[in-house]
């Protein structure tokens, strides 16, 4: 008995060890608690975490300006995991730090990565959670964000809805009127992959809404011209895109390489 005893103790010990908070629940951000005031994007957020052995799943809802856009990311711990960030690819590892889950992510935009360290821990009575991202993109000064949730009941997180079409939540949408919103940063992400632009390229930083700039017409003019194509060659089917002339270049290219 007394050489099994400090076993079996050991074993308990790490099984202790290895047990980790439970981060299911639906949260809503409460910037009262928080030491700064929140991302001037930010809005209204709220998240509902599914949390099921290994497998961390986030559904995160913002509102802004009376407008809501939906993510879903998918994470298990100690394996890579692939999702997308507005539209753009990502690649994330998540591990355990005590009772700290960190994710580890970058995310590719137009060829420059947006690497992401995220931080979830939840309060001692499980009624607080706490977020904490610290980002950097390409060469920009690396930030940190710290927001705050509460856990609300799991009633009060609705049901997800048919998306809106593009023009109801967008302005000064021409081309993509009855396209999904959900669908719009994906186009604008392949666009900048397709052309080897950012988005400043068609528009107005912080104003997306605005005209001023050629390449925004241009643009609408070529989905026309793009959408012809597969309407009258390609009857049912739409192999042509962008990137069939463009191959990442703001220019067509008229000739492969010689």
């Amino acid at each position: 008995m007394t050489r099994t005893a400090p076993i079996a103790f050991l074993l308990l010990g790490s099984a202790w060890a290895q047990t980790h908070p439970d981060f299911t629940g639906v949260w809503e951000m409460n910037p009262a608690k928080m030491t700064k005031a929140p991302p001037p994007n930010a809005g209204l957020m709220r998240a509902k975490i599914d949390h099921t052995g290994d497998t961390f799943a986030v559904t995160i809802r913002q509102t802004v300006n009376g407008n809501t856009q939906q993510e879903n990311h998918t994470y298990r711990v100690g394996q890579e995991s692939r999702n997308q960030m507005h539209g753009a690819p990502m690649t994330s590892r998540a591990a355990w730090e005590g009772a700290d889950l960190v994710i580890q992510s970058v995310a590719t935009f137009n060829n420059k990565e947006l690497r992401l360290t995220d931080r979830f821990s939840i309060s001692a009575d499980g009624g607080t959670l706490t977020f904490r991202e610290r980002h950097q993109f390409g060469t920009d000064p690396e930030g940190e964000d710290v927001m705050v949730f509460d856990r609300k009941p799991a009633a009060s997180w609705e049901p997800d809805q048919a998306p809106k079409p593009a023009e109801e939540v967008y302005q000064n949408i021409q081309i993509m009127k009855g396209v999904p919103a959900t669908r719009i940063p994906g186009v604008m992400a392949n666009l900048t992959k397709w052309l080897g632009v950012d988005c400043a390229h068609c528009h107005v930083p912080g104003e997306f809404d605005k005209d001023d700039k050629p390449a925004k017409e241009t643009t609408r003019k070529m989905f026309r011209m793009v959408r012809t194509i597969g309407t009258d060659f390609f009857a049912g089917n739409n192999p042509v895109t962008c990137w069939t002339c463009h191959r990442g270049q703001a220019k067509p290219q008229s000739l492969p390489p010689q």
